[in-house]
């Protein structure tokens, strides 16, 4: 394709040369099962069609719906939980808020991270997450495991301050907004807010008294 020529005469001229085995393309559908297939190559080398791919970080899919990057962090925050649930067991044990302060920096690293995909995420995919912090939760607290999760996010709030995931995700989200909008023109600033009040209508939890 043209711009792939492109591409190479950019090279050339910088006298760089394109690794093209660490090199794919990714084509990003929602609707079509069919797996589309292009004849894409870069100094005669063949790019592979990729279902998903990390880039900065960030899983993408070919049908973003964030699933894969979602897998990875529950079991990255599932190998950080265990070490709650082995301080919270030990005997001399330590006090649930210095415990609720150590999962928050453990677990921080990479929920926050996430944070600009976070509405893009599913209910299902969120629910995944929430999960993790509910593990946390009972173990610190030492709650039951059929405890209700509106009890649980109740005592996590009033107990260890903290809120269901979404709440910081989409305050970072709503931050770092912000931060770009300091010299924006009016309409972008009433869109923004629109946007932000439709988000927080669907994902925020705040708790309240029993």
């Amino acid at each position: 394709m043209m711009y792939l020529k492109e591409v190479e005469r950019w090279l050339f001229k910088w006298k760089m040369k394109i690794s093209t085995e660490k090199s794919c393309y990714m084509i990003f559908e929602k609707l079509t099962k069919v797996k589309i297939n292009l004849n894409l190559k870069i100094n005669d080398s063949n790019l592979n069609n990729e279902e998903k791919v990390k880039f900065l970080g960030i899983t993408l899919d070919s049908k973003l719906t964030f699933g894969p990057m979602v897998d990875e962090m529950k079991e990255r925050c599932n190998s950080r939980l265990n070490i709650i649930k082995y301080l919270s067991n030990r005997k001399w044990g330590l006090k649930p808020k210095t415990l609720g302060s150590l999962y928050k920096s453990l677990k921080g690293s990479i929920l926050d991270y996430s944070f600009h995909c976070l509405n893009s995420f599913t209910e299902t995919n969120i629910k995944k997450i929430q999960v993790i912090q509910n593990s946390a939760v009972r173990s610190i607290l030492k709650l039951k495991y059929d405890t209700p999760s509106n009890i649980m996010q109740q005592e996590a709030f009033f107990k260890l301050k903290l809120l269901t995931v979404t709440n910081p995700l989409f305050e970072l989200s709503e931050r770092y907004v912000r931060a770009g909008l300091n010299h924006s023109v009016p309409l972008v600033v009433s869109l923004v807010e629109e946007y932000r009040e439709g988000f927080e209508s669907r994902y925020i939890e705040y708790s309240t008294p029993l």
